[in-house]
């Protein structure tokens, strides 16, 4: 009578599961420890489950026991520094448990794990503001394609240790699509499940490059625009506060994923930036905002952080810079189209004349945009309590993006860059919308503008390679960093001496020798490697691996062309190679 009075409350009891013991069970233990506030949530969202299919409720109920709870950490991983590291979690989940190791159930240890560590690296900050934590954490339990898509991250992030969890992610991912695309949901399209089917694709769309780098995801990209809009024709003129923050979310996540995908392929029709009204797009960047003090306060965002306007000029630049490069090597018998520094004339460039002038001219306009930006405010920013993540960081990484879009500007168009630093020996005219830009547009930053124009372009890869420096390897934005890393790293270049005469560097004088020849420049572009790749070796043991490993992999195949005197761009290197993946 007791044992039935303590087992387990579920329809179906599963034979093989231990007792429940009096600390119950690793699951129960962290929903005991949900973040403060979360029982309220809960209570609020347990009549809003949607219902799982007959054979999916089976399963859950032999399986798992329900809950409309999150199972939380036991303690904040950035508070505490605790689950840093990604195989402490899994040993302390391990440590807790109860249950002897050989009758754990996988499915509920996927779970488990997804919110003592995953959400954490799917978002910039963490804690109970982690809606990648607390919205999955109130949903996943009743519903079947979130449950499945948790499980397929987790599995996979795991894979980067165990190998054997690979076969295991693929098959949670094709739960995910099963449950999503294939099995017919009631009321499929009322408001609240076009927000979970959404949020669905969020997690299972951005994550395929976990499984296989060379998987894009592109189609679930498109089909959350598509659900996203079929959101926002649903609300109407009348937009609810809450529904204006959830249209914030979802939009603001939309942004960063294309952003990604916009250096990677040439689907360039299908979202307006313009038509995504981000908050903080106007009181996060200096521009005239609302006159309210409480509206131009700026909450992260998971994936955009504090500046989405920023991020949203990066992708324009990856996208004009991509479709320029792909009509530069179809129309010209060069793989390149730059312009000679050396000789200061446009080579190899597209035939048709008029697509190359609108390239450059979008270009100078963003290139505008870009330098007029100003990050938010300190006082402006709201704090999401993650002690891993202050607010600062939000600052530093925005700016990070503006000299890797300007950085990306100047190498693919260098004649926008020599208006604003002219060739020695030679005159160009200046900025038209700014005569003096030269003397102050590049105060924001710590690099002269009176160098050479090839010399200014690794002196800005190297700033915004400090940049990054300045931002620790346990900060929550290292999910958002790699595709900067890429951008400014790839142009850490040596000069080359001469490419008619490689011993010229070392015939100055007659008693010059190879160890005085070495420079600070060298060392500090040498320096910057070596950061890269550090970064990069400490992103592949704190975020899902397999797309890191081809970002270092492209770098140093760029570096390596780079050091033998070749003309390279990443992008380039990147379409040969077919190492295509979504970098973030």
């Amino acid at each position: 009578m007791e044992a039935a009075k303590n087992g387990p409350k579920v329809p179906a009891i599963n034979a093989r599961r231990a007792p429940k013991s009096r600390g119950g069970c690793l699951r129960c233990k962290a929903k005991r420890a949900s973040l403060d506030g979360s029982k309220q949530n809960e209570e609020a969202h347990v009549n809003d489950q949607p219902t799982l299919s007959s054979e999916e409720a089976e399963v859950r109920t032999a399986t798992t026991p329900s809950s409309h709870s999150s199972p939380v950490m036991t303690s904040s991983r950035r508070g505490s520094g605790t689950f840093t590291d990604s195989l402490s979690a899994i040993r302390q989940q391990l440590h807790r448990s109860t249950v002897p190791e050989f009758l754990l159930h996988l499915p509920t240890m996927l779970v488990e794990y997804y919110f003592n560590y995953v959400c954490q690296i799917f978002s910039s900050f963490d804690g109970a503001l982690n809606p990648f934590r607390a919205t999955v954490g109130k949903l996943w339990d009743g519903s079947a394609p979130i449950y499945y898509a948790i499980q397929s991250m987790a599995a996979a992030y795991l894979a980067n240790h165990f190998p054997r969890m690979s076969p295991v992610g693929v098959q949670m991912q094709r739960e995910t699509y099963r449950s999503l695309y294939q099995i017919p949901q009631g009321g499929r399209d009322n408001f609240e499940n076009l927000d979970k089917t959404l949020l669905t694709v969020l997690l299972v769309g951005q994550t395929t490059v976990w499984h296989n780098p060379g998987d894009l995801g592109l189609v679930h990209l498109k089909s959350a625009k598509r659900l996203n809009r079929r959101r926002l024709e649903q609300q109407g003129d009348q937009i609810e506060t809450r529904a204006r923050r959830q249209n914030e979310f979802f939009e603001q996540c939309i942004l960063y994923w294309d952003m990604l995908a916009g250096f990677v392929e040439d689907d360039i029709d299908e979202i307006d930036f313009e038509e995504l009204q981000t908050p903080g797009s106007t009181s996060s960047v200096g521009e005239a905002g609302p006159s309210n003090e409480e509206r131009a306060k700026v909450f992260p965002h998971p994936w955009t952080g504090v500046a989405p306007k920023v991020q949203r000029l990066f992708a324009q630049v990856g996208r004009l810079i991509r479709s320029y490069r792909r009509a530069a090597t179809t129309n010209s018998t060069s793989t390149l189209d730059f312009l000679s520094l050396d000789v200061g004339f446009d080579m190899n460039f597209p035939r048709d004349p008029i697509a190359m002038t609108d390239a450059v001219l979008r270009a100078q306009l963003l290139e505008e945009k870009l330098l007029s930006f100003r990050p938010p405010l300190n006082s402006s920013l709201v704090d999401a309590g993650d002690e891993n993540t202050p607010v600062q960081q939000y600052i530093v990484l925005a700016e990070a993006y503006r000299c890797a879009a300007l950085l990306e500007i100047y190498r693919v168009f260098p004649s926008i860059l020599l208006q604003r630093v002219p060739l020695n020996n030679n005159t160009f005219p200046q900025s038209s919308s700014d005569p003096n830009s030269s003397q102050n547009i590049f105060d924001f930053l710590s690099i002269p503008s009176s160098q050479s124009p090839d010399d200014f372009i690794i002196s800005l890869a190297m700033h915004t390679i400090s940049l990054l420096g300045k931002l620790p390897p346990s900060s929550g934005t290292r999910c958002l960093q790699p595709i900067v890393v890429i951008v400014a790293g790839s142009e850490l270049k040596f000069a080359s001496a001469s490419t008619s005469d490689p011993l010229s560097a070392f015939a100055s004088t007659a008693s010059s020798s190879i160890f005085n020849s070495i420079t600070n420049r060298e060392v500090d572009i040498a320096s910057a490697r070596q950061f890269v790749v550090t970064r990069l070796q400490e992103f592949q043991l704190s975020l899902p691996a397999k797309p890191i490993v081809k970002a270092l992999q492209l770098i140093q195949e760029t570096w390596a062309r780079a050091d033998l005197g070749q003309e390279v761009f990443w992008m380039d290197v990147m379409e040969e190679m077919g190492w295509q993946s979504i970098f973030g």
